[in-house]
């Protein structure tokens, strides 16, 4: 089942040597601002155009200037207040559920083959991923036979080793996972060339493993290996989103949170077409219908621009809202509470860091954060996210939480769209390197943490 004709995406080439920055783009089948576009998406025959950058220093850049000037005063601090003060009688623990070194991704199984967020539809097994590529199957133990206090259990091996084909340097790695149309795992990895590579693997029909073949459907170059982005999710109607980090450097020094030609530094959303086949190999990745024109060479998959590092993504259901937790520079961490009739939506990247200006010309179209904090004190990259829908914790239902990669508390914000949060509460419980959350079918959430494998937020 491998194979197919893979939809590459390639973004701008850098090369930064004695104290210069030269920069120049590339593309096979959508425009690069310079000239009609060239070639066929999928066939890899189109021709390679290259803009020159002019040369400046390295450190007389705008960019460079703006990353390495001290944060101004005065902007929002994340005060959180602690549970037990807050909400005088409510508690929340930690249980461990699953020990994996290097975890990263997490989904619950989707026993009826629906798109979603996570695709749980029974509170079970599912399948886990580490940084490095690989994916095992895990599943509950029996009640009284967990081992160590854990929840659930991984397989001796692996059911999916794409190690040897993953980068996972600063923020390359497997990064993204969910399930999607006709029960098939879907997942955003950096292969060894340093592209991001979304890939459709097939489980068994007994759920317990996956078949050997998959299919490489999308792929866009990076520039280097930080600010990759890389997670996706599906929403109610089937519609893929994928986010992409602005490609690295200080300040975004090529441009591409502003540049529409490129998928870089944005939300892309694609249709599936199928093909009435069940093979991945023969699916299509189209734009979304209702995808915003955003004018002439502007790349049709961009549904949202204008994002530094949009690491996590979460949808939540009853509010039909898609929120994007987007790693700032030096001085600012934000969250985007969009709705699905905001395509199009602007958010700043690198005229704005948050609600904080960075360079450049001023935006008439910026729309601002919902939830923003100052880096410091132990916080450096927010780490989303989900909007509580479970019963376990009954009194935090609607409320999001989330958590900061540095710092490692864990945290609900009451975040109304466009207005500040009324209130963040601190929960009283930390992981040392959370990366990222998972939700069940029943909507509990879990907590996924680099160092320490994967644990489940309970009384």
């Amino acid at each position: 089942m491998q194979g197919g004709r893979l939809f590459s995406i390639a973004a701008c080439t850098v090369a930064i040597a004695a104290g210069a920055m030269a920069a120049g783009c590339s593309d096979i089948g959508i425009g690069d601002g310079t000239g009609s576009a060239v070639g066929d998406p999928d066939d890899g025959t189109g021709s390679v155009t290259s803009v020159p950058a002019t040369t400046l220093p390295l450190t007389q850049t705008p960019q460079y200037v703006a990353s390495n000037t001290p944060c101004p005063g005065g902007l929002p601090e994340l005060r959180a207040a602690p549970l037990d003060q807050a909400a005088p009688g409510r508690s929340v623990t930690l249980v461990p559920y699953i020990d994996l070194a290097e975890a990263t991704v997490m989904v619950f199984d989707s026993a009826e083959g629906d798109a979603g967020d996570g695709g749980s539809a029974a509170v079970g097994g599912g399948f886990v991923g580490d940084r490095q590529g690989r994916i095992w199957r895990f599943a509950p133990y029996p009640d009284g036979q967990a081992g160590s206090g854990l929840r659930a259990g991984v397989g001796e091996k692996p059911v999916a080793d794409f190690s040897s084909d993953t980068a996972a340097e600063h923020d390359q790695g497997l990064v993204g996972m969910t399930f999607g149309p006709k029960g098939r795992l879907w997942i955003n990895r950096t292969n060894r060339h340093g592209s991001s590579l979304l890939t459709v693997l097939t489980p068994t029909a007994d759920r317990t493993a996956l078949e050997g073949g998959y299919a490489d459907l999308l792929e866009v170059s990076q520039t280097n290996a930080q600010h990759n982005g890389g997670d996706l999710l599906f929403d109610e109607s089937g519609l893929l989103y994928v986010s992409f980090g602005d490609g690295g450097g200080l300040g975004d020094p090529h441009h591409h949170g502003q540049n529409l030609t490129t998928p870089l530094g944005a939300v892309l959303r694609f249709a599936i077409d199928t093909a009435d086949s069940d093979d991945p190999g023969d699916w299509r990745l189209a734009p979304a219908p209702g995808n915003p024109d955003l004018g002439p060479r502007s790349d049709p998959h961009i549904w949202a621009y204008g994002a530094r590092n949009p690491f996590r993504m979460s949808f939540d259901g009853p509010t039909s809202t898609l929120w994007v937790s987007d790693v700032g520079q030096q001085c600012i961490e934000e969250v985007n509470v969009l709705t699905l009739d905001e395509g199009g939506a602007n958010l700043g990247w690198n005229a704005y860091e948050g609600s904080r200006r960075f360079v450049g010309d001023e935006l008439v179209d910026h729309r601002p954060p919902d939830l923003e904090y100052r880096h410091g004190r132990g916080l450096c990259a927010v780490i989303g996210g989900h909007v509580y829908r479970g019963s376990e914790l009954e009194w935090l239902e609607g409320r999001y939480v989330f958590a900061d990669l540095c710092g490692g508390d864990i945290y609900a914000a009451n975040v109304q769209p466009g207005t500040r949060p009324d209130e963040v509460w601190n929960l009283g419980v930390r992981t040392p390197r959370p990366v990222g959350f998972a939700v069940d079918s029943a909507g509990e959430l879990y907590v996924v943490d680099m160092e320490t494998g994967v644990w489940r937020l309970g009384r």
